[in-house]
């Protein structure tokens, strides 16, 4: 038994979590100029020094840091992230470049002071105490702005799985309904007009229920309509390729009308008949659909008397799947090779998860 991991396949771009929208280097500054004015004034106040003065050299000090802040934002994400290949290169990056942002942001505030002839404080006046407040303010700067980082990194990834699920329930939609599909459905009708007018009335219903169901069923559906829509697909293969396909469903009657996410089944049959179909013509090809539940998950078993698969490749259907039960925290697994068995689990209750990051697209 072995879960299933998808292919390589871009939705979102390289190191997304990494990037900082220029927004976000607006709100560095927002953050620079509230947290460097009102620490810098509480340091004034406490050398006996006016807080009011504290205060607007802070906002000043609050500027450069976030001026030279939005720099190195711009600069991130235009040169360095195009350009590594590892994160933890990045890491050694950003730490440098934190530090060095408040650290020469003090100076700058220093000498922008000193140039407009404003009273600096005499403890900044002392070597010692000039080089130590630089270097403290290269760290703190440093620490603010890994707190920020890991409020971006986490809104850009919740981002990044909301399109992710965009995208892939849009890829396998679309791959669903291929052209070839379609040509070869039309054919089918074109030749069932002249020789059967009940298998070609039963053909075309089974198609349209199953093209209305990959075109307009919602993100989320009852179990029950997830079968009905593989019943369809399997009839409309079956007519198609002239061949016998059994389908055989036991599924927990309790379960029906739980929710999931839709069209999960059908990539997995669709693997089924066109890469199982026994070469034996006269060979039923029978596909068997299990639902249950597995404490708190819901457990799908697909198996087949097909053809065993020797070495296994999620092919791009598959690797859609794969992508969008992960953002349901679904998995695919591949119970057995022979006789070709697949497994989804998904938690019950998950498309409570799965409608929240669409509700973002509606």
């Amino acid at each position: 038994m072995v879960k299933v991991s998808a292919k390589e396949i871009e939705f979102v771009e390289p190191y997304v979590d990494l990037k900082v929208k220029p927004v976000d280097a607006l709100f560095l500054i927002a953050i620079g100029l509230t947290y460097a004015g009102v620490l810098v004034g509480i340091v004034y106040l406490a050398a006996g020094e006016d807080f009011l003065k504290g205060l607007r050299h802070g906002f000043l000090l609050g500027f450069s840091l976030g001026g030279l802040s939005y720099l190195v934002v711009y600069f991130n994400n235009n040169y360095v992230l195009p350009r590594i290949e590892r994160v933890f290169i990045w890491w050694i990056i950003w730490c440098g470049a934190a530090f060095l942002i408040g650290f020469f942001g003090f100076l700058l505030t220093y000498l922008i002071l000193h140039l407009s002839k404003a009273e600096i404080p005499s403890f900044l006046r002392q070597k010692e105490n000039f080089l130590l407040s630089a270097f403290v303010t290269g760290v703190l700067t440093y620490l603010t702005g890994l707190l920020v980082y890991l409020f971006v990194r986490m809104r850009n990834r919740k981002e990044a799985v909301e399109k992710l699920a965009v995208e892939a329930d849009y890829k396998l939609t679309l791959r669903m309904v291929d052209v070839h599909f379609l040509i070869n459905s039309l054919n089918t009708i074109l030749e069932l007009i002249e020789r059967d007018k009940k298998l070609l009335e039963d053909f075309t219903n089974h198609l349209v229920r199953y093209l209305r169901g990959v075109l307009t069923t919602a993100k989320i559906i009852p179990i029950r309509k997830e079968l009905e829509i593989v019943k369809s697909y399997i009839f409309v293969e079956k007519v198609r390729k002239g061949r016998e396909i059994v389908l055989s469903i036991e599924a927990d009657e309790s379960l029906l009308d739980e929710s999931i996410p839709s069209l999960i089944l059908q990539p997995i049959v669709e693997n089924a008949i066109r890469h199982g179909m026994p070469e034996d013509k006269d060979k039923p090809f029978g596909i068997s659909i299990g639902v249950k539940k597995n404490g708190k998950y819901i457990l799908f078993t697909v198996l087949n008397n097909g053809k065993p698969i020797e070495e296994f490749r999620p092919g791009l259907g598959l690797s859609l799947l794969i992508k969008k039960l992960e953002v349901h925290e679904g998995s695919l697994i591949l119970k057995s090779k022979n006789p070709p068995c697949f497994m989804i689990l998904l938690p019950l209750n998950s498309q409570k998860r799965g409608m929240t990051n669409e509700s973002a697209h509606s």
